[in-house]
């Protein structure tokens, strides 16, 4: 018996790390962290070689220098590092069950749909667990409630809060005109513009739902969890924001 228990057990470790290294692949893939990652990779197979070869002055160079990798690596993922940590600290038991009916849902979609028939250029984050204080201070605090016309309004071309995001936090709009991360990803096109950089910013920085749309050609986008949905239907578009917002339909 004692054996069989050590067995599962041994089982359920190897799922668990299993698990941690295909999350943090999520977490990674599509950004600049895989490249050097693959160059972590190259280094250590020739630290395992040199060792094996017995080829010490390589081996030597290796060890020396591994301080300053350590160092270096954590540099360079911190924006990964920094999301892996946001996500683990998200409670999403309980993201599940928050309320949405206090949301104005639909005068968001509305306001969505309508700026995209009008090719306007628009960037909306509705903050979820995570919370966007940081951003909405880089913005003009508003504290109003939602609706279409203030949306629209808001994003209007010769409004003085066009430019920047609209940050939708506690079923208000916090702020405007707000300052988000501009991503690196290779998800990105040569035609994506400054809003979907930043939507996708913030996205890979918490856990928002970000909704875009483009003046060239009033193509919809949403962003969430790192990954970015170009030129969504905007007939179903309610759908997939309700299916984000709430993940026991996802």
């Amino acid at each position: 018996m004692f054996f069989f228990n050590n067995y599962i057990l041994t089982f359920v470790d190897i799922l668990i790390v299993s698990y941690i290294f295909y999350r943090a692949y999520l977490l990674i893939a599509g950004t600049r962290a895989v490249q050097i990652l693959l160059g972590l990779l190259v280094i250590l197979a020739m630290a395992l070689i040199s060792q094996f070869l017995h080829l010490t002055t390589l081996n030597w160079l290796l060890k020396n220098l591994s301080t300053y990798i350590i160092i270096a690596v954590i540099i360079l993922f911190q924006p990964e590092l920094r999301r892996i940590l946001s996500q683990v600290g998200q409670n999403r038991l309980i993201n599940s069950m928050l309320d949405q009916d206090g949301l104005a849902i639909d005068e968001i979609i509305n306001a969505v749909r309508s700026m995209s028939r009008s090719k306007v250029g628009s960037l909306i984050v509705i903050g979820r667990e995570t919370g966007l204080k940081n951003y909405v201070e880089t913005g003009t605090k508003l504290d109003a409630l939602v609706s279409e016309e203030l949306i629209r309004n808001i994003f209007f071309a010769n409004s003085p809060l066009h430019d920047g995001a609209l940050i939708i936090e506690h079923n208000k709009i916090a702020a405007a005109a707000c300052y988000l991360p501009l991503s690196d990803s290779s998800q990105l096109k040569k035609f994506h513009g400054a809003r979907h950089r930043a939507g996708l910013g913030i996205a890979e920085e918490s856990d928002a739902l970000v909704l875009i749309t483009s003046e060239e050609n009033g193509a919809i986008s949403i962003a969430s969890d790192s990954k970015l949905s170009y030129n969504v239907d905007s007939a179903e578009l309610k759908n997939l924001v309700m299916s984000y917002l709430n993940p026991r339909v996802k």
